[in-house]
């Protein structure tokens, strides 16, 4: 489902050269009128869309029979916007093939073939490893809205194990989507539906002479477009799961996936293609064990290790989208993707002596459970399985900062399937609570005449600290001076923050502290003798996730945490509270924020608590959210008044 938004400019190559070949009609003027209608920012989409998928068998990597399957389509396209970049890209790697195609532009009173090249573009994305990094894209520029095109294609998957999902939905706007499966008799296929609630399918079965025919269409549906922190498309799109379960040839019955343990046949059998040579590493191995007096000194050095010296790089090539590179490459090169980091991972914990074995997970990107879904849309991530003293750790190295014991928010509560040679295990990722992820902001501030000034400390725990690593470790060093000030002046630009001090930032193990001193300028108001300040401040991150009328795709704020706040203000001598802002709670599922204000003695006492139990907004939900952080700023805005 990921498209090149951002790579529309490379239609401008073949813009030059065949822009003088096109004129609009009106056929043409009607079909990006009503696309039009289906999304107005849409700059062109298709007037209908129709795949047909056949099956045949073949010779799989092992030898062995494999069902495969063919895929015809054509896309009917129209631009909705003059002078705009169209067209149509599909995969072409050692998985699925392109084995013809034919790009047409309505020229006068027909359509024209404008065979050219392709455009070669990338597709990388660290969570995906079932295909190749490149896809083909083919299109031109159209001169005005109106203009036509079609884009012919005929693709080959040389195993059907990986046509594992098919959407319906694209980047642009379609008028009608038709896919067809065309399932001879000897094949055990099985389509499940996912996401059709909500949407008007059209179903039809057909059957004839050795074949059933399975068809679906989808009427008006609007284009996805990238949005920030949205929730993965498989959780709300409609789309189809395909697995194959069985087939038959020359009266010889074959598995294809049909429960948990043709799975682990087929991935233990591509991971055991990877020739490790465990000598290769018996000396780092060593030097990162030597002085270490325990088993979690040990563990800890090569996991920490894995996670500062070899860099992820998400890279497939054919069936590496399952093999992974061997351990000699991975520590040779200080590079690799999520299997062949957890490969060599798991090497070096064997080779010390522990129980480790290679792991395969799908991570919060996949709405799947394994023990229900049998197809390889189930898995998209590796990582370490460590069995330890009658503990279970789950090490993914492509994890920066992360400490032993803590699991990543996108692994938690899924199934992992635990390579343990002829056999399998299945394990669960433990998930965090809001209270394990904690950032905890302390002050104790003065006011003295008309300023405000005191001591501000602000800590991290749990995965609020491996997140403070990460940013503090992408950020130029030159800029993280401001980093660091930033978190502790309340928002206010105009704060100067001096003796800071912090905790040791290379310790992943540890709470991330930070405190200084900090002077808060034009933080009073005075009216006679009454002085009017606030001392609360919105929690910024939050602010990120506050959605526009214009979103379509659901919010995912990828984490749950708590975010506590204790602000002490210390009134002169002579001072006292005159009105203080009434106490304030606001609940929206399980995401809450209390915060109340008292007076003691001469001071004055902000105590705030903000839990997010619940991070996916689905766009029903959004008025409720929005009202959620609306009653939270307001609460923000209120001022305290003193008299002295």
């Amino acid at each position: 489902m990921k498209k090149p938004t951002l790579l529309l400019g490379c239609l401008w190559i073949c813009a030059t050269a065949f822009g003088q070949y096109q004129t609009s009609d009106g056929e043409g003027v009607l079909a990006a009128s009503y696309l039009k209608k289906l999304d107005k920012k849409a700059r062109f989409g298709a007037s209908d869309i129709k795949k047909e998928i056949t099956f045949s068998t073949g010779k799989g990597l092992n030898g062995q029979p494999v069902t495969t399957a063919e895929e015809k389509g054509v896309v009917e396209m129209v631009a909705m916007d003059n002078k705009v970049p169209m067209g149509y890209l599909i995969a072409d790697n050692e998985f699925r093939k392109l084995d013809d195609y034919d790009f047409e532009i309505f020229y006068k009173t027909g359509f024209k073939s404008q065979k050219y090249p392709p455009e070669k573009v990338s597709l990388t994305d660290e969570s995906i490893y079932l295909d190749d990094n490149f896809g083909l894209w083919y299109g031109f520029r159209a001169e005005e809205s109106g203009q036509r095109s079609r884009f012919k294609f005929t693709s080959t998957f040389k195993d059907a194990k990986y046509l594992s999902r098919v959407f319906f939905h694209e980047s642009f706007p379609v008028k009608s989507s038709t896919i067809s499966f065309k399932v001879p008799d000897w094949l055990q296929l099985e389509i499940t539906e996912k996401n059709f609630a909500g949407y008007t399918f059209k179903k039809g079965t057909k059957k004839e002479k050795g074949f059933t025919t399975y068809t679906y269409t989808a009427d008006n549906l609007s284009g996805m477009k990238h949005e920030a922190h949205s929730l993965a498309s498989p959780y709300y799109l409609p789309h189809l799961i395909i697995t194959v379960r069985s087939f038959n040839i020359n009266k010889k019955d074959y598995n294809g996936f049909k429960g948990p343990d043709d799975m682990y046949a087929w991935y233990n059998y591509l991971y055991k293609k990877a020739d490790n040579q465990a000598e290769s590493i018996k000396p780092v191995v060593q030097q990162l064990t030597q002085g270490k007096s325990t088993d979690e000194e040990k563990i800890k050095s090569i996991y920490y290790w894995v996670q500062d010296n070899i860099r992820y790089i998400a890279f497939e090539e054919g069936y590496a989208g399952f093999i992974p590179q061997t351990i000699q490459e991975v520590y040779k090169n200080k590079y690799g993707d999520c299997k062949g980091m957890a490969n060599l991972l798991s090497a070096m914990l064997k080779e010390a002596g522990f129980d480790a074995h290679f792991s395969w997970i799908g991570t919060r990107e996949i709405p799947y459970d394994r023990t229900e879904v049998q197809s390889v849309c189930v898995d998209n991530h590796a990582i370490c399985v460590l069995y330890h003293n009658g503990s279970t750790y789950f090490l993914d190295g492509t994890e920066k900062y992360q400490p032993l014991g803590r699991n990543a928010y996108r692994i938690q509560g899924k199934k992992v399937l635990v390579e343990y040679g002829d056999t399998y295990k299945i394990e669960t990722v433990p998930e965090a609570r809001a209270g394990e992820n904690t950032q905890y902001t302390t002050a104790a501030l003065v006011l003295q005449e008309d300023k405000i000034s005191g001591h501000v400390k602000v800590s991290f725990e749990g995965a609020t600290s491996s997140l403070f690593h990460y940013i503090y470790n992408s950020i130029p060093t030159n800029r993280r001076k401001d980093f660091i000030n930033s978190l502790l002046q309340f928002n206010n630009k105009n704060a100067e923050v001096t003796n800071i001090r912090t905790s040791d930032f290379k310790s992943r193990d540890s709470a991330i502290v930070i405190e200084g001193d900090v002077d808060l300028s034009e933080q009073v108001t005075v009216v006679e003798n009454r002085y009017y300040t606030n001392i609360d401040f919105f929690p910024g991150t939050i602010t990120r996730f506050i959605p526009e009328d214009s979103r379509k795709t659901p919010i995912d704020i990828n984490e749950v945490y708590t975010s506590s706040d204790e602000i002490t203000l210390e009134l002169p001598a002579n001072g006292k509270p005159i009105s203080l802002p009434k106490s304030f709670t606001s609940e929206f599922l399980q995401n809450t924020m209390q915060a109340s204000y008292t007076a003691r003695d001469n001071k004055i006492i902000l105590r705030k608590t903000m839990v997010i139990n619940s991070p996916v907004i689905n766009r029903s939900d959004f008025d409720n959210w929005k009202n959620f952080l609306n009653k939270i700023k307001a609460f923000n805005k209120s001022n305290l008044s003193v008299q002295l």
